[in-house]
């Protein structure tokens, strides 16, 4: 063990026990559990931004939960290629038994062997259809952001469509759909009314989990308000701005007033005013997914910013993000982190750290799976942030 990696491990000693046992049993009855063995995930060429999102997810134990549970149903072959993909998936873990084998202060840590996520080649060919070798040998590194949205959308549409709430047909089914459910007027703080649109939305398993709610409303001198609310998956921070030096910093910017020039008023209103924009949480997720804006694709090609913005393994939501000010659940703890290693955004490399549920941190680097401390989770070059509430 080198010295960096005893330095992260207070007072624990760490020894690993590879096994190679990977046979299953199909006829016996699945367990639920989330306590999951760690694996590596073998990177047959530039798949890293799948195997660190894929760690991430797994360290959050609602998603598994709810994983274990889609095991347990009959899922079609045909036409749900993600569900597929996650119920193999899960099934190559088994779970950590209780006798964590402690012996005095040292702590020994049971790993599985590497997997090859192989089960996904269909959702990476849905991913990147340009793409012709899908796991082995793929020809460029791929952005893990824009690849967690595509399954976690992709996985909302198929488990609405097998409960028979959809069509098949993406764009019918999409998380955020442009028709809305029509207008009311609400009231709020000092007997204030706002006009509030809402964007038609179909709740899912999924949504449940990592789902929230956003409320923008836009002010006009000599107008109602206008609020529209809509939900999420993710929130997409912006951290180029000098102010923002901490994920409080970039939540605080996302929240704050913004001013619309050239604002058209309602119907019946002449002429071009100035507007304020603001966004609220309505409804907090169980899990919130923060992604932190560091690529940015223009004229001059794409850029990474390698900005430091530092963020804390307990994360207290201000009340200013929120719609309202008595909402509870504001408190939530890191479980996970993506961090992209590299200049430009098309390179690098993808890393994952994820909590145990014994509380130890592991540091997922494709294949390889070491135990690190808090010290070296609380990095300023994070790429995607998973807090789960408390």
């Amino acid at each position: 063990m080198s010295d960096s990696e005893q330095n992260g491990i207070a007072d624990v000693s760490l020894a690993c026990m590879v096994r190679g046992d990977d046979t299953k049993t199909t006829s016996e009855p699945v367990p639920i559990v989330s306590n999951l063995l760690p694996r590596g995930i073998i990177n047959s060429g530039n798949v890293c931004f799948l195997s660190a999102t894929l760690q991430a997810l797994l360290a959050c134990s609602p998603f598994v939960q709810l994983l274990q549970q889609i095991r347990l149903r009959s899922i079609p072959k045909v036409g749900y290629p993600t569900l597929n993909a996650f119920v193999e998936f899960i099934s190559e873990f088994d779970s950590h038994s209780d006798s964590n084998l402690k012996k005095k202060d040292v702590t020994v840590l049971e790993i599985a062997r590497p997997l090859c996520p192989i089960m996904f080649e269909a959702v990476l060919k849905g991913f990147t259809p340009d793409v012709p070798n899908c796991i082995s040998g793929r020809p460029r590194q791929e952005d893990a952001q824009e690849f967690l949205s595509f399954v976690l959308h992709q996985m909302h549409d198929e488990l609405l469509k097998l409960e028979g709430q959809i069509a098949g047909n993406r764009e019918n089914s999409s998380l955020v759909s442009s028709v809305e459910d029509g207008e009311w007027e609400t009231v709020g703080p000092k007997n204030k009314s706002a006009v509030t649109r809402t964007q038609s939305f179909l709740p899912s398993e999924l949504s449940n989990i990592f789902g929230g709610q956003l409320k923008s409303v836009v002010k006009a001198k000599g107008n109602k308000a206008s609020a529209t609310v809509q939900p999420f998956l993710l929130l997409h921070l912006d951290v180029h701005p000098e102010a923002v030096h901490t994920i409080e910093d970039a939540l605080h910017l996302f929240s704050a007033a913004e001013y619309l020039e050239g604002y058209r008023p309602t119907a019946g209103k002449s002429g071009l005013v100035t507007a304020k924009k603001s966004i609220k949480i309505q409804a907090l997720s169980k899990i919130m997914i923060l992604h932190l804006m560091r690529f940015s694709y223009g004229s001059q090609g794409s850029t990474k910013l390698h900005k430091p913005v530092h963020f804390p393994l307990e994360l207290l939501l201000g009340r200013e993000l929120l719609v309202s000010t008595t909402t509870e659940g504001r408190k939530y703890e890191l479980v996970a982190t993506i961090t992209h290693h590299g200049w430009e955004p098309s390179k690098g490399h993808y890393t994952a750290d994820a909590r145990c549920h014994n509380g130890q941190w592991l540091h997922f680097d494709d294949a390889s799976v070491t135990a690190i401390g808090t010290n070296k989770v609380l990095h300023d070059q994070a790429y995607v942030l998973f807090y789960k509430q408390v």
